[in-house]
């Protein structure tokens, strides 16, 4: 499916099916948020002194599963082709996919992932506060606690990762272009 597909495009597209992270939170992350030797492998999105993010609520650990998993072990230090380049990482994700035949509609993008990202969360039944922390909206509750362990989280996460077999990202001849 990525055939000719800039390798890091490739991982971070992967990495966007099971994080729900927006494109930019995957293509800025630096080395010291990907936290692969953790007990629960995950992420962690946090601010920079030159990037900030959208928000408070923004700020959030993110467990790896599935493809997410499989990629970011791939990327152990980021994406550094496309840091602070997301208009580069956009184009490319968007001409492969248009020209593979992938994006469905006119009203689809890539950020797409991230509202189906939600939705599959939604349709498993995963409690709206956790939904809320995984994808760094804020909740109008009153907080209470930390939105749960990264233990729990991933186990959530799991009811709507998709099976893969491991290596499944190193399957496809992304190119190193």
């Amino acid at each position: 499916m990525f055939r000719n597909l800039n390798r890091e495009a490739g991982l971070i597209c992967y990495a966007l099916i099971e994080t729900g992270c927006r494109p930019s939170e995957i293509a800025n992350i630096l080395p010291e948020n990907i936290k692969l030797d953790a007990e629960v492998p995950h992420i962690r999105i946090r601010s920079t002194k030159a990037r900030q993010l959208k928000s408070k609520a923004s700020e959030r650990d993110i467990p790896l599963v599935g493809v997410a998993l499989d990629a970011m072990r791939q990327a152990p230090n980021g994406f550094p082709r496309f840091r602070d380049r997301g208009y580069l990482l956009s184009s490319s994700l968007t001409k492969a996919f248009k020209v593979r035949g992938l994006i469905p509609s006119s009203q689809h993008r890539i950020y797409s992932f991230r509202h189906s990202f939600e939705k599959r969360m939604l349709e498993a039944g995963i409690d709206y506060g956790l939904r809320c922390t995984l994808m760094g909206h804020r909740n109008p509750r009153p907080e209470y606690g930390d939105g749960g362990s990264l233990i729990y989280r991933r186990d959530e996460m799991l009811k709507i990762a998709h099976p893969v077999k491991e290596g499944l990202t190193r399957s496809y001849p992304l190119s190193q272009v």
